[in-house]
């Protein structure tokens, strides 16, 4: 399954070859500008590379809302829609990974374990499985375990409101969580697990590649930001793909009741 998600992102972002490497470009540009500025720390490069961090989400956001209305390739880029999606998607990121990153605290800081990302653990899995190690076996399971269900059930939460703002372009709605629980219960938490944990593990395999160095320093950067760019791409395209779900059993289950 995580094959066939692959795939399906590869056939998506690729469907207009030319677009495709327009956008490329444009994401080659916004990293190259991120990468310098974050190594300032001043209040100019905290803007710029929280303005490219708003650019990024905003068209992730357009990625979404477009695959959600049965897209099949990259959207145009709407400078609006990319700029107002961006910024109300930046803050929702801000405030659920807060919030996630409490609740896993509470967890890790008793354990003396880093705070827990799963996906950014999986990525990085050299580094984790030496953290891992160097724990007792109690606490590793108890880490794992516990750090992965919270990280599950956060996450959903997230994504979920990242799709409802995306859908809706309205604020109040990814902050609306007994909404959000009603849609995860519409298609049922067992299924999510599962389309979530493909998106989790399609997003991993991505990752993977990037311990693929070519010797060439420019063709390395490069083929690291055309990854990272199949990354977006296959985390927004989950959001939408998962969300277009939703909207069907709620368009379905609307024309039952009108019958």
């Amino acid at each position: 399954m995580p094959l066939s998600k692959m795939k399906k992102i590869w056939s998506y972002c690729t469907y207009n070859k030319p677009f495709f490497l327009l956008v490329f470009i444009l994401f080659f540009v916004l990293e190259y500008f991120m990468d310098t500025y974050s190594n300032f720390n001043t209040k100019k490069a905290v803007l710029i590379v929280m303005l490219i961090n708003i650019i990024l989400c905003g068209y992730g956001m357009t990625i979404s809302r477009d695959r959600m209305n049965n897209g099949i390739r990259l959207p145009k880029i709407m400078i609006k829609d990319i700029i107002v999606l961006g910024i109300k998607s930046y803050i929702v990121f801000i405030v659920y990974l807060l919030v996630q990153g409490y609740v896993l605290d509470l967890i890790c800081s008793p354990l003396n374990f880093p705070e827990f990302d799963l996906e950014d653990m999986l990525l990085k899995l050299p580094e984790t499985l030496h953290t891992l190690y160097s724990h007792n076996p109690v606490d590793t399971l108890t880490f794992i375990i516990i750090g992965s269900i919270l990280f599950y059930i956060t996450s959903f939460f997230m994504e979920i409101a990242l799709a409802r703002l995306a859908d809706t372009n309205n604020f109040k709605t990814a902050f609306n969580l007994l909404k959000i629980k009603s849609d995860i219960d519409l298609i049922g938490w067992r299924s999510y697990t599962k389309e979530f944990t493909a998106i989790v593990v399609a997003i991993v395999l991505f990752g993977a590649f990037k311990y693929i160095v070519i010797p060439v320093e420019i063709l390395n950067y490069i083929w690291n930001v055309f990854l990272d760019l199949l990354l977006i791409s296959a985390q927004f395209l989950g959001i939408g793909a998962i969300y277009s779900r939703i909207k069907e059993k709620k368009s379905n289950f609307d024309l039952s009741k009108s019958q």
